[in-house]
């Protein structure tokens, strides 16, 4: 039994004896210097001078400072400092103009620190070595109703060494009338002991010096009181307010060069009773609008039917003794299309009847996508080889909205993730890129052949929208199937719901190439439109949809020690 007591007695003295060699550190601090220069704007100019002896050879330290600080409960009836950049229950400050005299150095932002790494991978340094560290702090004082107040780590609790020696130096912009009003703690957080010497000198610099050892992960705090006005309150929120200058700057400049290089000719909107010769609904949805659309493509079914070259059967299956209703479809080839037809629809066509000329709307899910997706390109090949668009155009068509979009997203992501230190830039970014998508977009600039079949299309649109039905009467009388040959480009024009309306009442013969579940009734013109309108939705989903793949991605009740701002630590590395 007392063989096992010692065995074991001798495990956990090396467990612990290992774990405290494994956490020690490979440097000491023999002197740190702190001063800080409170200026009239309320920043502080702060320069250490920190004397490391390396026990072993190191490549150099890193300093960590806190610019994020939790704001705690404060005893009833206390007054909280008037803080800036406060919110979520935090407040913090600004870290600026870091610098750190003879030594190479890097700095990051390390969550709540911003580190300040000293040294050279490829350098190794023991013995005593200086190092000298210069930065600025904004937001670190409290405004109160009646005071301000200085209240400082000047040695944060997060350093894991002994610090030998500290000397600091605190000075004002102007002189005190009184200086009565300051403490000093120093030990572990939440200390109240005072083991320096300190002293005013002319009321405007604080001087002290430790009079023992700080051991590893204790600090030193400063507290001063300032009258009322003794420092200037300054206005952090507008700090960098003239980033928003730069989507001024970006309009003025993508206005001019839309204006030069993209803006198409102006002309007046002429009725048109008809759409173009030749061209498709496919042609007509892009030129109407520069974006290719699921229902550009698919729009060429119910022009393939008033053409004959397809039919569409709509049926009703039910299920569950007739509880449940579902409207399937079925597409069957009446002809092949002539062989002067477009490769884009070509491709489409010989996609829907691959296998056999009839084939039921759900047999085509999962199986149609890689045609849809050849005969989009094929479309917008035929559309570059008609010189439509000014060459170049139409890529600066989608690279200036593309740009847009990538300035955005860095807009949001630099407002979400440095939202003080850089909030004015965020904005300015995310408002920069709007006129860059905007006039992006509209970049793409037609030749006079594509103007002219644009506003051609333009006043066939202008004729849906607002023809009487007493004139489309006469167009229907003239051409029994007129209304076939609007269909598919009221479709592409997103005027289908227009179009349906227009005919309602209208004793319209029902298309030979579309055979509706009207359950029992006679044909009806609006019956009709909406059959289509949901056809067309489900051709759009069952078209372009896709196997999907499985997967995964981987100042009340006084001051105390590491009460105030500032402090950290660091280490070495």
């Amino acid at each position: 039994m007392r063989r096992k007591f010692l065995i074991l007695c001798t495990l956990l003295f090396f467990f612990c004896f290992c774990t405290k060699v494994s956490a020690q550190e490979y440097f000491t601090i023999k002197d740190y210097g702190i001063d800080v220069k409170v200026n009239q704007d309320a920043s502080l100019d702060i320069t250490e001078d920190i004397l490391v002896h390396f026990t072993e050879p190191r490549h150099g330290i890193f300093r960590m400072i806190p610019f994020r600080y939790q704001q705690t409960a404060l005893p009833e009836n206390s007054e909280r400092a008037q803080q800036q950049l406060s919110g979520g229950g935090y407040t913090r400050t600004m870290i600026e103009n870091i610098q750190v005299d003879k030594w190479h150095f890097e700095t990051s932002t390390e969550g709540d620190y911003k580190q300040i790494k000293i040294g050279s991978a490829g350098t190794l340094v023991d013995g005593d070595q200086r190092y000298i560290i210069h930065y600025t702090v904004l937001n670190a004082i409290n405004f109160f109703n009646d005071h301000s107040e200085l209240y400082f780590n000047l040695i944060g609790d997060q350093w894991p060494v002994q610090i030998d020696m500290i000397r600091f130096r605190v000075e004002l912009p102007a002189t005190l009338t009184d200086t009565s009003k300051y403490f000093v703690a120093s030990g572990y957080t939440g200390s109240k002991d005072n083991n320096t010497i300190s002293s005013w000198q002319n009321n405007q610099v604080f001087t002290g010096y430790t009079t023992g050892v700080l051991e590893a992960n204790q600090g030193l705090t400063i507290g001063i009181q300032f009258p009322l006005n003794f420092l200037t309150t300054p206005n952090y929120e507008m700090r960098g307010i003239g980033w928003l200058a730069l989507p001024f700057a970006g309009f003025l400049g993508m206005f001019f060069l839309w204006r030069s290089k993209g803006k198409d000719e102006k002309r007046t909107i002429q009725t048109e009773f008809y759409p173009p010769p030749g061209i498709t609904p496919p042609v007509a949805g892009y030129i109407i609008d520069n974006i290719l659309d699921t229902k550009d493509l698919t729009s060429l079914v119910p022009y393939w039917g008033a053409n004959g070259y397809l039919q569409i059967n709509e049926t009703e299956k039910k299920s569950l003794v007739g509880l449940f209703k579902r409207t399937e479809y079925e597409f069957v080839k009446l002809k092949e299309l002539p062989t002067q037809s477009h490769d884009y629809e070509k491709t489409l066509f010989n996609g829907i009847f691959e296998s056999r000329n009839s084939v039921k709307l759900d047999d085509l899910k999962n199986n149609l996508y890689t045609k849809m997706s050849l005969s989009k390109t094929q479309l917008l090949t035929e559309i570059k080889r008609e010189d439509y668009f000014v060459k170049g155009s139409r890529v600066m068509g989608c690279l200036f909205p593309g740009l847009g979009f990538l300035i955005l997203v860095a807009g949001i992501i630099t407002l979400s993730n440095t939202w003080y230190d850089y909030k004015w830039l965020g904005v300015g970014m995310i408002l920069f890129s709007l006129p860059i998508l905007i006039f992006g977009f509209l970049m793409t600039k037609k030749t006079e052949k594509g103007n002219d079949l644009y506003y051609h299309l333009l006043g066939f649109k202008e004729f849906i929208k607002t023809v009487e039905q007493d004139k489309l009467k006469e167009f229907l009388k003239q051409d029994d199937r007129y209304f076939d040959k609007v269909l598919p480009f009221a479709i592409v024009f997103d005027m289908a719901s227009v179009w349906k309306d227009k005919l309602k009442g209208m004793d319209i013969p029902p298309p030979n190439w579309y055979n509706g579940n009207y359950h029992g009734s006679a044909f009806n013109t609006m019956v009709f439109m909406n059959s289509i309108t949901n056809s067309m939705s489900a051709m759009s989903s069952t078209f372009t949809s896709a196997p999907s793949s499985s997967g995964g991605s981987f100042s009340g009740g006084g001051g105390f020690s590491g009460g105030g701002g500032g402090g950290g630590g660091g280490g070495s590395w």
